[in-house]
């Protein structure tokens, strides 16, 4: 019989805060979140599974997608301080993608102040 790739919120809770579960278990979860791009999810079990590796391939997509918020959990999580310099990064690519708020967001934790939407979308002038 197939694996479901649904797990319910109980399920999920439940499987997360037991503690005798197989890595491979929650490895096997974490993967099917992930390819059903469900990242939370994803972060969540690969975080109990112990699993650095898929927690940095997590943090270089979310730095491609430019989403501040899966990146600091992330970063987090990896035990790792954002540097100013991830930060600018993780700003300008948000800016090209149109999202604003996190442009702002990383650009601000990144030591630098926007004024405006219009420098949101390119980025701060230097």
């Amino acid at each position: 019989m197939a694996k479901s790739s649904q797990l319910g919120c109980l399920e999920k809770r439940d499987l997360l805060n037991r503690s005798a579960v197989s890595t491979d278990r929650l490895l096997e979860w974490g993967r099917i979140f992930e390819q059903q791009e469900l990242i939370n999810d994803a972060v969540d079990f690969y975080i109990k599974a112990g699993s650095s590796e898929d927690l940095e391939k997590l943090l270089s997509a979310a730095l491609g997608d430019g989403d501040v918020f899966i990146y600091t959990r992330l970063a987090r999580a990896l035990g790792r301080k954002v540097t100013a310099d991830e930060w600018m990064s993780l700003g300008k690519r948000a800016a090209e993608l149109g999202k604003n708020a996190y442009a702002r967001d990383a650009f601000k934790k990144g030591g630098v102040e926007m004024d405006n939407t219009t420098e949101a979308q390119t980025g701060p002038a230097h």
